[in-house]
């Protein structure tokens, strides 16, 4: 599914008077020579573009509305098309800002053919939301990507015309290809799928790398089928994304005090800690946390990520995206039943988050857990 321009669509639900009239963004990190950010289709087709200065956009198109930027509610509607979703289908992946890709197969039971299921979502979104939004229904996950954004209401790709289907496309339309990827098949005249599609498999690990040349065989054939998780946190888990707009180097990424607040927002201990992180090349890194860092107070805890983010980055690139997923709770995971060791410990936890408030600088750990670490 694909919300196209969804900062777009939630500030015309606002104001009904931006509907049909060329909008865009201020750009938030360009205070002193004011320059656009996001640009409708309306704006674009006007001749404008992100980064042109807003002195210069507003004398070439005089109907132009510059709107002052909304991270936060479009994040939070980010979420609301999750929670939307999850009532159709419990596996689903949530991409770039108003596009999700949602696994449909074994729905047919509850809501019937799998045609008829994507359309009446798309029909619901925008009654309960009143978004506009367009489908693609595939068995590849490529596929579908690049069939939602045909500007039908729902296109279908039969099974087995996968191939076909992507072969005019152009390479640019892959999801999540490295810049330099893109250039580098563009020296060597490979602009579309069906110029890749044919590359031998030893050919195209020594164009790209050894361990993403399958994957990316698979996709530009249409014959990737992934495995989507779920799209609710299992118990005991959360996960806290940061997308930095514009990418930033990694000394400006204030991490720690981000991290803080995520680590404060539930007082539980941390039982596992991973930091995750994308450059604008698509190349993910990763951090974990140690038992040493675990015991730590949250302040300390926060420096240490801080720490190992700038150690890990290296590579003068861009971040694009920061991604910390935790663990809560003192025992191991929670499951369905649950012995009553693992019952006295989670009691434990609201006395000792009350105790974390209290003295947030310091290590407020269960006796035996200190004496382990």
């Amino acid at each position: 599914m694909w919300v196209p321009e969804l900062p777009f669509q939630l500030a015309c639900g606002r104001d009904g008077a931006l509907r049909d009239r060329p909008l865009a963004f201020l750009n938030p990190e360009s205070p002193r020579n004011p320059s656009l950010w996001f640009v409708n289709r309306l704006g674009r087709a006007e001749g404008l573009a992100p980064g042109t200065p807003m002195d210069q956009a507003l004398r070439a198109v005089p109907g132009l509305r510059v709107l002052d930027p909304a991270p936060q509610i479009w994040w939070e509607a980010q979420g609301s098309l999750g929670d939307f979703l999850q009532h159709w289908t419990p596996q689903g992946q949530l991409g770039r800002l108003g596009e999700a890709l949602v696994e449909l197969q074994g729905t047919q039971r509850i809501f019937g053919p799998l045609a008829d299921t994507a359309e009446r979502m798309r029909r619901e979104l925008n009654v309960q939301h009143g978004w506009t939004s367009h489908g693609g229904l595939s068995l590849s996950a490529t596929a579908a990507q690049i069939a939602a954004r045909t500007e039908h209401h729902l296109e279908l790709v039969t099974e087995g015309a996968e191939a076909a289907f992507l072969a005019p496309q152009s390479l640019r339309r892959l999801p999540d290809l490295a810049p330099r990827l893109h250039d580098r098949f563009h020296r060597l005249g490979l602009r579309r799928f069906e110029d890749l599609q044919p590359v031998p498999l030893p050919v195209l690990a020594e164009l790209t790398n050894p361990k993403l040349a399958p994957d990316l065989r698979a996709r530009v054939r249409g014959e990737d089928r992934p495995r989507l998780p779920l799209l609710t946190e299992r118990p005991g888990h959360v996960r806290h994304s940061w997308r930095l707009q514009p990418p930033r180097l990694p000394e400006e990424v204030p991490l720690a005090a981000h991290c803080l607040d995520w680590l404060w927002s539930d007082p539980r201990h941390p039982r596992k800690l991973v930091l995750r992180w994308w450059d604008v090349d698509g190349e993910p890194h990763g951090w974990r946390a140690g038992a040493e860092d675990l015991t730590a107070p949250a302040l300390v805890l926060a420096r240490r990520i801080q720490q190992a983010f700038l150690a890990g980055a290296t590579r003068r690139l861009l971040v694009r995206e920061v991604e910390l997923r935790l663990a809560w709770g003192l025992g191991r995971e929670r499951s369905l039943f649950q012995d009553p060791l693992q019952q006295r410990l989670d009691r434990l936890e609201p006395a000792l988050a009350r105790l974390r408030r209290r003295f947030p600088d310091r290590a407020v750990l269960p006796g035996w857990v200190g004496q382990g670490a």
